[in-house]
């Protein structure tokens, strides 16, 4: 990928979680990226080809790393695995999780387009194998419990980082004896 593009991508991907996917113009993008609006249309043809650029990469990283977890067969490896990536995918990619999370409510239609469930319900497979691994009482409820603390945790973070996401993970794994 060559430099003008990834820069195209990083302030898109930027001006999209900051003000929005409908209210930004190419012609902003283009500004401040230090590039033509042609050049954009050159590589993604439309605003939305952009869009589908952005969240492609971003979901191709998190699928490489929830893979990761998904191959470790130590159930409280593998949750307390769960819990990390949470917190590294929510730096790393903080506004990449404001922009999905902003699509998802003011944009649904396009939004849908995006949904991934394989990923996730892979994940939540993976998390129910853990509880049953460990012998809990209801696996299933267990799994969700966990997934929504993990969901929950997302949402918070995107609104406000506060700098307690570390202790409260670390109380999630305390309380599972991860």
């Amino acid at each position: 990928m060559t430099e003008k593009k990834e820069k195209i991508l990083e302030v898109a991907l930027e001006l999209f979680a900051r003000q929005g996917y409908a209210v930004t113009s190419t012609s902003r993008i283009a500004k401040e990226a230090g590039v033509s609006e042609g050049l954009i249309f050159k590589h993604f043809v439309n605003k939305q080809g952009l869009l589908d650029a952005i969240v492609q990469n971003g979901m191709g990283d998190i699928e490489r790393a929830i893979n990761v977890c998904l191959r470790e067969t130590n159930p409280k490896k593998s949750l307390a695995m769960s819990l990390d990536l949470a917190l590294s995918l929510m730096r790393e990619k903080k506004e990449f999780w404001q922009l999905t999370l902003s699509l998802k409510y003011q944009n649904p239609e396009i939004a849908n387009k995006y949904h991934h469930n394989d990923i996730m319900k892979m994940l939540q497979t993976s998390l129910e194998d853990a509880f049953v691994k460990l012998d809990y009482q209801n696996p299933l409820a267990e799994a969700q419990l966990f997934g929504v603390l993990i969901n929950s945790f997302f949402i918070q973070f995107i609104h406000e980082d506060n700098g307690q996401q570390e202790s409260f993970l670390n109380f999630i794994k305390e309380k599972y004896k991860l």
